[in-house]
C-alpha cells in the first residue's frame, strides 16, 4: 500500500508540475461550459492562468508533504 501512495504522490506532483508550466494550454483544453461565453467576454484577462498556477503550487505541495 505504501508503494500504491508513493505513485500517487508522484502523479500528483507530475499533474501540479503541468499546471505550473503549461496553465494556459489546460484552460484551453478543458470544459467548454466552465468557461464564459464570447458574448460575455470584454477582453481577455490572466485571471483563469493564475488559478490554474495556484492549482499546481498546491497540488505539487500536497504530493510533496505526502512523499516526505
Amino acid at each position: 500500500m505504501n508503494l500504491l501512495w508513493q505513485a500517487g504522490s508522484v502523479g500528483v506532483v507530475a499533474l501540479g508540475l503541468a499546471y505550473l508550466a503549461f496553465p494556459a494550454r489546460i484552460h484551453a483544453f478543458g470544459f467548454e461550459f466552465l468557461r464564459r461565453s464570447s458574448s460575455e467576454e470584454s477582453g481577455e484577462s490572466d485571471a483563469p492562468v493564475w488559478v490554474y498556477r495556484g492549482i499546481g503550487a498546491l497540488l505539487v505541495f500536497m504530493g510533496l508533504t505526502r512523499l516526505v
